[in-house]
């Protein structure tokens, strides 16, 4: 069950769905990360405390006005902070003197809880707070670092509100100082202010995890569901699409070169498939050529067989004229001298048919070794290797010519091939007898996996292979013929009274099959399609 499951799911409509899913949590993932890695350089960035900075000076400048208005005193001045930090003091004049926004900002500033105002000495000690529960006047300040380098910053009469706002630590809340300047153009005190309800990273982000989950969680699942529909149609069209190709290709590894594949697409695999129909056309047209070329070989082998049929006879007829028909002129010349003296000279009638029977024995003997020439009867169902061994014995008994036989690797062969190696071999040896001048000869045969090789060698006069060979030389023609027909090739090494050396090299597969000639029986067009 559980190989069934995974041959299914390892499928490509269900890897594209898989990878879908994972590209859509992945960038829901990111969308998250990206989220909160803002939000985190947001509440670090550090134009936040620069802009309390800001807000910060304007309500210096605010008390820096009041301080120099001849009417006002910084007692009056203490006074309204604490009054404005109570709901009593709507009606403070700090909020309509002067009628300007900064006033305005002041006084909301110091009715928030939101925000903690502080106004400090020269020696950095609270003076008044709009919230005089955490800041006791008349001690140092004691807010968080590092407010006390802000307070000495603006005690020093820095300006610059990039240097004068900073996030608290630990807690994380923007803080800043602005100086608050005297009538007389001196620094007379600071204004501090601290952002109380800004909240922290941590707690931010636990407040806003509710809400990641209840917004990406419903998106992933709605885009998830739809990725997977959309994915597993756009799958199972490519699976489809991949299939037939692949059905297309089981085909034509099984000889079926019609099949072709329907894909007008562009994509890869539109372009894979007329990439196969190309092959296909190509493999067919190839065919094609090689059963023409079967075909032509199957002529030639015939047209081979019956010019070596012809030379053949044509050796036999002047075998005939050479041996049998001389020896019967011969009877005949004799046979008439012994009529002419049988009356007058019965004794020279006497060795005259003397003469006649020797030349009968002999006309009787060259017969004889023609039938054998002519029927390889060893042949018949025994194979090449005996019919050599018989006719290796039959030419010692008869002829008295010895062979030194060597045979390697034996194995059956084709008839075609047998009956054209032993005709070879007979004319080969036949022709040591005539001209070599020797009656020793040697014969090895050996079967390899890919090339039979025949050896005829001896010791004989030998003679010029370069030189040019006569009209009745049909012995090396029939033979060079016969190698030739089974594909093979026969090279002659020989020399002046160094003997020569006869080579016969033939293609044969392990079966004993030539690559693309038909087995016996075995038509030569389908022969190309046989399995190697």
């Amino acid at each position: 069950m559980l190989a069934g499951l995974k041959q299914r799911f390892s499928t490509i409509r269900w890897k594209l769905t898989g990878a879908f899913l994972a590209v859509s949590l992945l960038l829901a993932l990111t969308m998250i990360a990206v989220f909160v890695a803002g939000l985190v350089y947001i509440l670090n960035a550090p134009f936040i405390p620069n802009a309390t900075a800001e807000s910060a000076r304007d309500l210096a400048r605010v008390v820096s006005a009041e301080l120099a208005d001849p009417a006002g005193s910084l007692d009056q001045l203490i006074a309204r902070l604490r009054r404005l930090s109570t709901p009593r003091g709507a009606g403070d004049p700090l909020v309509t003197t002067g009628g300007g926004d900064e006033h305005t900002e002041l006084a909301n500033l110091a009715r928030s809880d939101e925000v903690a105002i502080v106004l400090l000495d020269t020696r950095g000690r609270v003076i008044t707070s709009t919230h005089p529960l955490e800041h006791v006047p008349g001690l140092p300040l004691d807010e968080p670092a590092p407010a006390d380098e802000l307070v000495q910053r603006a005690l020093a009469g820095t300006t610059s509100t990039e240097q004068l706002g900073a996030w608290s630590r630990p807690e994380h809340q923007p803080i800043a100082v602005a100086p608050v300047v005297g009538p007389d153009g001196a620094v007379a005190g600071v204004l501090y202010l601290r952002l109380v309800s800004f909240p922290a990273i941590g707690i931010l982000l636990a407040n806003l995890m509710p809400f990641l989950v209840s917004f990406f969680l419903p998106w992933l699942l709605v885009s998830g569901g739809i990725g997977m529909i959309y994915s597993w149609l756009v799958g199972r069209g490519f699976a489809r699409r991949i299939m037939r190709l692949t059905e297309a290709s089981i085909d034509l590894s099984d000889g079926d070169l019609s099949r072709r594949i329907e894909d007008p697409s562009a994509d890869e695999i539109g372009q894979l498939g007329r990439q196969f129909n190309a092959m296909a056309d190509q493999l067919t047209a190839s065919l094609r050529s090689l059963r023409l070329l079967a075909d032509r070989n199957a002529q030639l082998a015939e047209q081979a067989a019956e010019l070596a049929a012809v030379d053949e006879r044509n050796r036999l007829a002047r075998e005939l004229h050479d041996s049998v028909s001389q020896e019967l002129f011969s009877l005949t010349m004799l046979a008439a001298a012994a009529r002419r003296t049988l009356e007058t000279r019965p004794d020279l009638a006497a060795i005259r048919l003397s003469e006649i029977e020797a030349s009968a024995r002999r006309a009787l003997e060259e017969t004889r070794n023609l039938i054998f020439a002519l029927r390889p009867a060893a042949l018949d169902g025994r194979g090449l290797a005996p019919a050599l061994r018989d006719l290796v014995a039959a030419l010692r008994e008869r002829q008295g010519f010895t062979v030194d036989l060597q045979i390697s690797g034996e194995r059956p062969l084709p008839l075609e091939y047998e009956q054209a190696l032993f005709r070879i071999v007979q004319e080969a040896l036949a022709n040591i007898g005539r001209h070599a001048g020797v009656r020793e000869a040697g014969l090895v045969l050996r079967y390899g996996d890919e090339m039979l090789t025949l050896e005829v060698r001896d010791d004989g006069r030998g003679f010029d292979p370069s030189a040019p060979r006569s009209p009745q030389a049909i012995g090396l023609h029939s033979m060079t013929e016969r190698a030739e027909a089974l594909g093979g090739q026969l090279t002659i090494r020989s020399a002046r009274d160094a003997g020569t050396t006869i080579t016969v090299s033939i293609p044969v597969r392990r079966d004993g099959y030539r690559d693309g000639l038909a087995a016996p029986g075995e038509p030569a067009a389908e022969a190309l399609e046989k399995p190697a």
